[in-house]
């Protein structure tokens, strides 16, 4: 089949290498200048770390990354917050903190060798279903080749979620962060965290090579006061709350050093349409604080791939998509969306809860066990898992 996908990130390179690998014929388009990752330090969970062993490339990719055997979270005043040890679960368990680059670079080579064909520049508007197939509207107004079907991996911002027309809801998070990347060597072996109440929030990601993606909690108006008050008073706040992360935050010469990033949270009421199918975070974007965004995609597109495998023709191949990919989705973007405000909003009230019940949580067996399968990915649902 021809098959057309809107947006060359890690979905959309992983889906141009396993459907290409099917025999169909790719064509990626990516809106941008030249393909290229964007953003730092990503969490591979194990879940993710199944699809990359599925794709041959995870002993070359965790060589060169930081395996994690814990994350840890810290109130300002040194009290731990959570701890939990993936060896909890399995001895053989741990996260994987990689640099985006790394992995989007081994997709990218992947995809290109059994023979994705990648088109730069094409920013894709929107699409027009034809009897024999689909042919897409693109911002230069080129015309392009009629395909079987597209593969939207567009992003949190997709430009086809409301081309498609299904019914879909969602919200802009007040808060983002400030990312960059960095030699740290304070952390090294887990994903550290500290708070100040709902407002203030620092990270360290470790991703090999003694570097490690920094993260901190802000809305767009406290960067813009930053902005306006100067670098050093950033940096003075900064080390205040998280003095592990001097090493990396010292050399930052310039906000533009730096990158903000917000989020959005969006649900959709199916991932398909006629002719379209979403993955990744096109189809449910969600905040960061699982760490699960990169799983879920790899994990979309993998099993994408198996459905249209096993059967060639569309809209099968969404539908047993959907039935065995919906209910996991929905869990995870209801687990991220309640927990999102206890670690980024206004008010203190949600602090106090956080700060009361969490630590209790993350020490109680049983709950312990279910937080700890959420976060390497193996609920499946509610009262559902499956571990790899």
């Amino acid at each position: 089949m021809k098959i057309a996908i809107a947006g060359c990130g890690i979905a959309g390179a992983a889906a141009g290498y396993l459907l290409a690998s099917q025999g169909h014929d790719i064509t990626i388009f990516e809106q941008a200048a030249q393909c290229g990752p964007i953003g730092a330090g990503i969490l591979i969970q194990p879940i993710g770390q199944t699809v990359l062993k599925s794709l041959g490339i995870f002993e070359d990719i965790d060589k060169k990354s930081a395996r994690l055997n814990w994350i840890e979270a810290r109130k300002h005043n040194g009290k731990r917050l959570i701890q939990l040890e993936y060896q909890r679960l399995g001895c053989d368990l741990y996260g994987l903190g990689v640099h985006r680059g790394l992995l989007f670079s081994a997709l990218l080579s992947l995809a290109r060798q059994a023979g994705a064909v990648i088109q730069e520049n094409r920013r894709i508007t929107g699409y027009q279903v034809l009897q024999s197939g689909v042919s897409l509207e693109l911002e230069s107004k080129e015309p392009t080749e009629v395909f079987d079907f597209i593969i939207a991996t567009d992003g949190a911002r997709s430009g086809l979620r409301n081309a498609s027309g299904i019914k879909h809801r969602g919200a802009e998070y007040e808060y983002g962060a400030l990312w960059t990347t960095g030699a740290c060597n304070a952390v090294q072996d887990r994903l550290f965290q500290v708070v100040d109440g709902t407002k203030k929030l620092a990270g360290l990601l470790p991703i090999g090579n003694g570097e490690c993606s920094f993260f901190w909690g802000l809305t767009a108006a406290q960067f813009m006061k930053f902005q306006q008050q100067g670098l050093d008073v950033w940096k003075k706040e900064v080390l205040q709350l998280c003095p592990q992360a001097e090493e990396i935050v010292a050399p930052i010469a310039s906000f533009k050093d730096l990158t903000f990033t917000n989020y959005r949270n969006v649900s959709m009421r199916t991932f398909w349409a006629d002719r379209i199918l979403f993955l990744g975070d096109a189809a449910h974007p969600t905040s960061p604080h699982l760490g699960q965004g990169a799983n879920l995609a790899l994990e979309d597109v993998w099993t994408f791939s198996e459905c249209l495998k096993k059967d060639p023709d569309f809209r099968s191949a969404c539908i047993a998509y959907e039935k065995m990919r919906k209910n996991k989705i929905r869990y995870y973007q209801r687990i991220t969306g309640w927990l999102t405000p206890f670690f980024q909003s206004e008010g203190v009230v949600k602090g106090w809860g956080r700060d009361l019940f969490l630590p209790v949580m993350s020490q109680t067996p049983m709950l312990r066990e279910q937080m700890l399968k959420t976060l390497c990915g193996f609920k499946s649902g509610w009262l559902s898992s499956k571990i790899e």
